[in-house]
């Protein structure tokens, strides 16, 4: 499938987006960047929804992450593990959904894990319009950790050539001694109580 379209006054940015991609990055540049009625068909948001759902389940991201952490998974659980995902728009694609709600070419699954003296986070982003991956496991002791909270970040996303977008996200934060970790939790729906189990078991641990 090709990127070009004539009737879309950003063709040649567009051609140029998509130049070395596979076809399926070419099809996530076009959602993001093409305008409605140009000749060819873009993607619906349920169907790119499917694609990142895909590709997220492919990944088998809490394997990954205990097996980066490197114990077994009953030394890491002292309470449930919590797994927060979602969209991360810093320097990514961006396009609101016809609902309201904006997706993004860049996507997040983190999961955090408890022992009896530590908290373990592993966090990972991918990209749906290139092969690129970010992938980062910190670990804390309990005494080191000074809060578990919530915060709304405003995150610039990108258009195609000089546009941009101010997104409004909701993030996890995980803070320590001179640190500061966030993750998206847009994709979380029960976000709220798995954070209150966790700041539990934060106050049980520092008593």
């Amino acid at each position: 499938m090709g990127c070009f379209g004539s009737s879309d006054p950003n063709a040649r940015l567009i051609q140029e987006a998509c130049r070395g991609k596979n076809d399926e990055q070419k099809k996530v540049i076009e959602y993001f960047c093409k305008q409605e009625g140009c000749l060819s068909k873009n993607m619906s948001d349920d169907e790119y929804m499917q694609l990142v759902t895909r590709k997220r389940d492919s990944m088998n991201f809490k394997a990954k992450a205990i097996s980066k952490i490197g114990l077994d998974e009953d030394e890491i659980s002292e309470i449930s593990p919590a797994m927060f995902e979602g969209f991360v728009f810093k320097n990514a694609y961006a396009k609101k959904r016809a609902n309201g709600r904006w997706v993004s070419s860049a996507y997040q699954v983190s999961w955090v894990f408890f022992s009896s003296t530590q908290v373990y986070i592993y966090r990972h982003t991918f990209n749906m319009d290139e092969d690129k991956k970010n992938e980062s496991t910190d670990e804390f002791f309990y005494k080191d950790v000074t809060s578990f909270s919530t915060s709304s970040e405003t995150e610039s996303a990108k258009g195609i050539g000089d546009q941009k977008f101010e997104v409004e996200t909701n993030k996890f934060c995980m803070v320590v001694p001179g640190d500061k970790l966030y993750v998206s939790m847009d994709g979380v729906s029960d976000s709220e109580s798995i954070i209150q189990a966790m700041k539990q078991k934060l106050r049980e641990k520092k008593m």
